[in-house]
């Protein structure tokens, strides 16, 4: 007996000795916290006892993920609060980054006791506690629209699209050789650069691969039937090749523009080397408007895709949209007029535009040669970048860059600046001697030759400006003195920068450095000495005539800019008519004027553009250049009295005697 009880003593001993070795659990997150601080996922892989089926390598690749995708820099730690009885710790833990601020959120951490000691009970929750199994943290660029360009009656100038693209799906390809007999005649490519391709997309994992991209309808129907009917080939048109399409092409890429690729030296600022931008017309014009503002969101997304809590967000704002005054129709019939009666070959070009003088609206502006905007979707050409090169320059655009002398387009005005000057009324005669069309006074060293002798006897303003007579409007000049013709030219916008949608060269009176002379002034009075000036701009002059009150008008092509902001399309600003110049032609001016430059169409220099039953005024002009191998040969009209107000200006570069033909281009723009 004595035995068995000493047994049980030892055993008692025995099991409070063991139980005294068992330690106690003690829960300590410090550890924990200190290594994510840190963000070593080394460190915090040995502190974590899994809740969920994660390899470590796993494990390490989700946070670096994460955390280096959203560029966090440093992590603290505020509220922390346990462990309860159960080891469950709380805490605010601050992701903080540089471009998108700091993710504060709220964590729950269950400590657990294993045989290695204090462990972090770990799932998902703990990178944020809206995730689970399957999570992850998505960063999106939400792509804004590029505004589009319409004309005034809604019809598209500049459109966002998608090319007919070819692509092969690698996963479906059964015969490469059989693809290579469609691809390569389509494309260029070689059988064993597809093959390479073909190989290359098979090592990388890629399904889909984009071969070539074209505009709409360029493939034809039985190419179309030979690439569909090859396993793995496929053409989309919704979504591998956006781009930029321009319905008119030729007829108003001079208004339009194209876009292009930045110059890898000079990279705006918030652009990449990749990113598209307006190069020219109204996309460069209005770049910051259309081109919009790209948003991004970064959320976390479910095993289901789902969005259970956006983390950061910038709302994309979607390009603006231009509505021109352009009226289409009559922006196709400017150019086709134009096509159709210049000649190429014959190095001719010409420009024409419409404008509604009462507003400035600029309802067509069109020039020959031309471009078609659409070469700069795709590589170009061999051929269209020869013609781009060649001496035609169809980029240059003439009715806005181009400086001209105006020829006798400028009368009407140097005989404003006469008549408000008080050294000329419809009543003054030319009191010099002509002698074989030619007047050189004997006071002055001048000599001025007349086109013909049809302005008759005695020579007064209303025969001069009808047969556009050189002689009347240099000794008109030569009365005012350069002084006064000089101001008044200025004073209408001669060496202005003169406001409008799209650059304009400046206009030029005398080059800098040139002496005043007597045969200079007289040269200014008829439209030659060194007068220049944009096609454009003769159209905004002309304006004070045609709107009959003699405000020139500021040419607008942008009438309004809208966009699409959620359901609603609002208009964000619109334009109204603008003066440029108030007061350009008195009233007084107005009234001598107006009846004899309907003459000039009646029965003038201009009669060959008269169309019955229409009354119209308007002046003819033409400047000879290149020892008067060429003419710059002009003609502005409007029209008159219960007709809406329409001006057309036209301007012709030709060989010298050709320039009536501007007459057949302008009467296209005239006729109701």
């Amino acid at each position: 007996m004595r035995k068995i009880k000493i047994l049980i003593c030892v055993l008692a001993v025995l099991i409070l000795a063991a139980c005294a070795a068992v330690q106690e659990p003690v829960f300590d997150m410090m550890p924990w916290l200190d290594a994510v601080k840190a963000m070593d996922y080394e460190a915090m892989w040995v502190l974590v006892e899994p809740a969920v089926n994660i390899e470590k390598e796993d494990f390490i690749n989700k946070y670096n993920n994460i955390f280096s995708g959203l560029g966090v820099k440093e992590i603290t730690f505020d509220n922390i609060s346990g462990p309860d009885e159960n080891g469950c710790f709380t805490y605010t833990a601050t992701y903080k980054t540089e471009e998108y601020g700091d993710f504060p959120n709220d964590f729950s951490l269950q400590m657990v006791w294993n045989e290695e000691g204090n462990r972090v009970y770990w799932d998902y929750s703990l990178i944020f506690p809206d995730m689970d199994e399957g999570s992850t943290v998505r960063i999106k660029t939400l792509n804004a629209c590029r505004g589009e360009i319409f004309a005034d009656d809604g019809t598209l100038l500049a459109q966002n699209a998608y090319a007919d693209t070819l692509f092969m799906d690698t996963m479906k390809i059964e015969d490469i050789t059989a693809v290579g007999n469609v691809v390569c005649p389509l494309t260029g490519m070689t059988q064993d650069e597809l093959q390479e391709m073909y190989d290359k997309a098979l090592e990388d994992g890629t399904q889909f691969v984009k071969l070539d991209a074209y505009f709409a309808e360029e493939l034809s129907e039985s190419q179309r039937q030979s690439i569909l009917s090859v396993a793995g080939l496929g053409i989309d048109d919704k979504m591998y090749t956006p781009i930029r399409d321009y319905p008119l092409g030729e007829s108003a890429a001079h208004i339009i523009g194209y876009m292009g690729y930045p110059d890898a030296e000079n990279i705006p600022e918030g652009y990449t080397d990749s990113d598209k931008l307006g190069v020219a017309g109204l996309e460069a014009a209005y770049e910051s408007q259309l081109r919009g503002k790209d948003g991004k969101i970064i959320y976390i997304e479910n095993k289901w895709g789902d969005n259970v809590r956006t983390l950061f967000e910038v709302p994309m704002e979607e390009g603006q949209d231009l509505r021109l005054a352009v009226e289409a129709d009559l922006q196709k019939k400017a150019y086709e007029a134009l096509k159709t009666n210049l000649s190429l070959e014959e190095g001719q070009s010409g420009v024409a535009i419409v404008m509604d003088a009462q507003n400035g609206y600029v309802q067509a502006m069109a020039q020959y040669p031309s471009y078609d905007d659409n070469w700069f979707t795709f590589s170009l050409s061999e051929e269209n970048l020869e013609y781009i090169n060649s001496g035609v320059q169809p980029l240059y655009s003439l009715a806005t860059q181009g400086n001209y002398p105006p020829g006798s387009v400028i009368k009407p005005f140097s005989a404003t600046a006469a008549l408000e000057a008080g050294v000329i009324t419809a009543e003054t005669e030319f009191d010099g001697q002509i002698v074989d069309n030619k007047w050189q006074p004997e006071d002055v060293h001048v000599s001025v030759t007349r086109i013909n002798d049809k302005a008759g006897s005695p020579l007064k303003l209303a025969n001069a400006l009808r047969s556009s007579d050189n002689i009347f409007f240099a000794f008109a000049a030569l009365r005012l003195g350069a002084d006064k013709l000089v101001d008044y030219y200025k004073r209408i916008g001669f060496e202005q920068e003169m406001p409008f949608d799209l650059p304009v060269n400046t206009s030029g009176v005398v080059n800098s450095g040139t002496m005043m002379t007597d045969q200079l002034l007289a040269d200014m009075g008829y439209g030659q000495g060194q007068l220049v000036l944009a096609p454009i701009q003769l159209a905004a002059m002309y304006t004070a005539f045609a709107n009959k009150t003699g405000d020139m008008m500021q040419p607008l092509l942008v009438k309004k800019i809208c966009r699409t902001e959620g359901l609603d399309y609002v208009t964000l600003s619109e334009r109204e008519k603008t003066v440029w110049i108030d007061d350009a032609v008195s009233q007084h001016s107005l009234d001598t004027l107006t009846p004899m430059l309907q003459e000039v169409i009646d029965h003038g220099t201009g009669h060959d553009a008269d169309i019955s039953g229409v009354p119209m005024a308007g002046k003819t002009g033409t400047a000879e250049i290149q020892n008067k191998a060429r003419e710059i040969s002009w003609f502005a009209c409007y029209w008159l009295d219960g007709y809406y107000d329409r001006l057309v200006v036209v301007m012709v570069d030709v060989a010298a005697e050709k320039g009536p033909v501007k007459f057949a281009i302008a009467k296209e723009l005239l006729a109701p």
